[in-house]
């Protein structure tokens, strides 16, 4: 759940710790909670920094990964990824 991660810096090198210890051709793939306002209320008193699926990708690639997809529904997203 990235959005438990208090910054998108700090997301971002989880995203990067995430890529180093995947053996080349390893998977990571997850998903979590798209941006709302009932999901804000849902972790009022809680650490939430949501994620942008719209710029996920890209912040994937930036950690070095690639084979990058991300698939928006309703109310999330999934995402997976490859270490090269």
């Amino acid at each position: 759940m990235l959005h438990h991660v208090p910054t998108a810096a700090l997301q971002d090198r989880l995203l990067a710790e995430a890529r180093r210890v995947l053996r080349p051709g390893g998977a990571f793939a997850g998903f979590d909670g798209v941006g709302s306002f009932l999901f804000r209320l849902i972790h009022l008193n809680d650490t939430y920094t949501p994620v942008n699926p719209a710029t996920f990708g890209r912040r994937l690639e930036a950690a070095g990964f690639a084979a990058v997809t991300v698939e928006r529904s309703w109310g999330r997203f999934r995402f997976r990824a490859t270490r090269a």
